[in-house]
């Protein structure tokens, strides 16, 4: 059905070695292609949008304990900025070992 052509080289190119066509790569797809496109469609789209909305919280409730604690700690606070700075901490490991549990869940 289909047949092949016999590749003829002559034989200066042979010894020169610029015979062999340059290899392509396996992966021809790009990076960015496996990241998600951050556009106002896109927020909004019920696909991607609870992944923003969950980095949104938790950028806010980072910056938000972050004010806290270093206001608590400029007004002489200091039990109160260890307190928060104790629960952020908390916070954010149960938090984050949870996600990792999640996402091992489900794979």
């Amino acid at each position: 059905m289909f047949q092949q052509r016999i590749e003829t080289i002559d034989f200066k190119t042979f010894m020169a070695c610029n015979h062999r066509k340059p290899s392509k790569s396996l992966i021809n797809t790009s990076l960015y292609s496996f990241l998600p496109s951050v556009s106002v469609s896109s927020f909004f789209s019920p696909d991607i949008a609870g992944v923003y909305a969950v980095l949104l919280g938790v950028f806010a409730f980072g910056m938000l304990s972050h004010f806290l604690e270093s206001y608590a700690a400029s007004t002489g606070r200091e039990a109160l900025a260890e307190a928060i700075e104790t629960i952020t901490r908390l916070a954010f490991s149960i938090g984050g070992f949870s996600f990792i549990g999640w996402f091992l869940v489900s794979l």
